[in-house]
């Protein structure tokens, strides 16, 4: 690599595929470092407290290495990028290996725009900024100053004070974003698009609740049709829909749990039972999909839980 002579000091010149990849990496990281911070804002679940905990320390840290050692000529920090992204990248392709064996195996259609892309752009992406970050430390490492000194800057720009505070007020409008569409736990009689999932566009008096641990419950008026249409629309998960799980006909009183029995906050009997109408269930393990329509009161009910 060619070098350039910046503050009296000989720099190596950084490639225009180093500049891009730290670019997206830091990018990425920031996005990272706003969801786990806008997770400690869901209060009421230990779970995404806990997750914003365990989601926190590695895109902080890769940030941190990615700049030192892009933009201060850290060997170290760039070797540390190196093998924090070569993890995610292994992460990625393993995550993406297991799901398509499943999804083959179970002969599922390839869900490609939800799962299978994201996951090849983010391997993708994680291997390539590696190798780069990898030769450009093999770089740092060979190369020195005309003194034999540390490449590495002490100083920082006005520029690069500049795009700190333009990246911290990038981070914290984001965080203020999510944390005020987060939905709240609970809420009755709202409107669909008040909901925090996807609903039939003709789904009235919607009433839900978010319990711990990936549970959640919810219950709106609508017509058969629609139910049925809404139901096969895929509600359930990727294995249900191998399983060939269909609406079915209630012909013995039918029990489905209700949105009031996840909170003390909200009274009610818990759980409702049918005896005209239209069920759906689907269970593995510890997750399960269950869905209920009364005829008599044209009122869908759900009941999910994913641990």
């Amino acid at each position: 690599m060619a070098v350039s002579n910046v503050e009296g000091l000989l720099e190596p010149k950084r490639s225009v595929w180093l500049f891009v990849c730290s670019v997206i990496v830091l990018a990425a990281c920031l996005v990272s470092i706003s969801l786990a911070l806008a997770a400690f804002a869901v209060t009421w679940d230990p779970c995404s407290i806990m997750g914003g905990v365990l989601m926190l320390p590695p895109p902080l840290a890769l940030a941190v290495q990615q700049y030192r050692g892009t933009f201060r000529f850290n060997a170290k920090a760039a070797s540390v990028s190196a093998v924090l992204l070569f993890l995610v990248c292994g992460l990625a392709f393993a995550a993406l290996a297991t799901t398509l064996v499943d999804l083959v195996f179970s002969g599922v259609r390839i869900p490609w725009l939800s799962l299978f892309l994201p996951l090849l752009v983010i391997g993708t992406l994680g291997g390539v900024s590696a190798s780069v970050n990898l030769a450009w430390s093999r770089h740092l490492e060979r190369a020195t100053n005309a003194d034999g000194a540390s490449l590495e800057r002490t100083q920082y720009t006005m520029r690069e004070l500049l795009v700190a505070v333009a990246a911290i007020a990038c981070m914290t409008t984001l965080v203020i974003y999510l944390v005020r569409s987060t939905p709240p736990r609970f809420a009755e009689n709202v409107s669909r698009d008040e909901a925090p999932f996807g609903l039939p566009a003709e789904a009235t008096e919607v009433s839900f609740c978010q319990g711990f641990r990936g549970t959640i419950a919810y219950e709106f008026t609508i017509d058969e049709s629609g139910f049925v249409v809404w139901v096969e629309s895929g509600i359930g998960s990727l294995e249900s829909a191998s399983a060939n799980v269909s609406v079915q006909p209630i012909t013995t009183p039918y029990s489905v749990r209700r949105y009031d029995a996840l909170t003390a906050k909200v009274t009610g009997a818990g759980a409702i039972t049918i005896t005209d109408g239209l069920y759906y269930e689907w269970s593995k393990e510890d997750r399960g999909v269950y869905a209920a329509f009364d005829r008599t009161t044209n009122r869908a009910y759900y009941y999910a839980h994913f641990h």
